[in-house]
């Protein structure tokens, strides 16, 4: 192993251990501050993804009437896949603006910059449990079938933040040079939200097509949360492509993290 990315490794988690508290009160203070001032307060957190949930829900099962998918209910189905999605974009779209968000951090403090994406980690985890409330409401709803597979969405959650943190290294460090990558990833954002079998399960597109969309990394995490909640499938009996996630995620988790340290010296500069 190379010795300078492995003391490079050890400082990014001593790092984690020593600004712990410091990590989870700037997590604290991100959610409060985005409701200050707001009568609903921290509502919001669960009016938002209801709203959302409902909008959706309304267009698909009640506008275009589309059916059950097998024998589970379509909003169950939707749930299952909007649950990640929308913690999948919210920690992505604020992880690439964080940099630019505190120039004080980059300027003036001594502060391990590579942390700031994982803030946002944890405040996304706060709509995510939300969601993951929604859906358990509708399994109970619906009469479903409990089953301890439902532990492997910890799993799924778990990957879903380690591919989030190397996109949120890579965009955020970019996009101090560039800004117009904030812009141009929620129009990315948005393309790839229908490229993912979010509203629609993936047997209804031609066979000769699937296998692309299969390598879409969020595909992975949204059929597990399917498998888990949903069929009743733990993660080491599902068979979604266990080890393409992880070698995708792992190169990207390297690239993003060699990409934020390199030009993190110039963040100053700039900002």
């Amino acid at each position: 192993m190379n010795p300078i990315k492995s003391t490079n490794t050890y400082k990014f988690f001593n790092h984690l251990v020593i600004y712990r508290k410091l990590i989870a009160a700037m997590a604290v203070h991100e959610v409060r501050s985005r409701y200050v001032g707001s009568i609903g307060g921290a509502f919001w957190l669960l009016i938002h993804p209801l709203i959302t949930a409902s909008i959706y829900w309304f267009i698909f099962s009640v506008g275009f009437k589309v059916l059950p998918h097998g024998d589970i209910p379509f909003i169950l189905f939707f749930l299952a896949g909007l649950a990640p999605w929308l913690t999948f974009q919210e920690i992505t779209t604020n992880s690439a603006e964080c940099v630019v968000r505190s120039p004080h951090l980059v300027k003036k403090v001594v502060f391990p910059l590579e942390v700031l994406p994982i803030i946002y980690l944890l405040v996304g985890l706060v709509p995510q449990a939300a969601m993951i409330l929604f859906l358990m409401c509708g399994v109970l709803y619906f009469h479903m079938d409990w089953s301890w597979a439902f532990l492997s969405g910890f799993y799924y959650l778990f990957a879903l933040m380690f591919f989030t943190l190397g996109l949120g290294w890579l965009f955020s460090s970019i996009n101090v040079f560039f800004r117009d990558v904030s812009q141009g990833l929620a129009v990315g954002l948005g393309l790839w939200f229908w490229l993912t079998p979010i509203v629609w399960p993936l047997e209804l597109l031609p066979e000769q097509y699937r296998f692309w969309l299969t390598l879409n990394p969020v595909y992975y995490i949204v059929e597990g949360y399917r498998d888990s909640f949903l069929y009743g499938i733990p993660f080491w009996q599902s068979g979604n492509g266990h080890l393409y996630f992880w070698l995708f995620s792992l190169c990207l988790f390297l690239l993003g993290r060699t990409v934020f340290k390199r030009l993190q010296g110039d963040f100053a500069e700039v900002l």
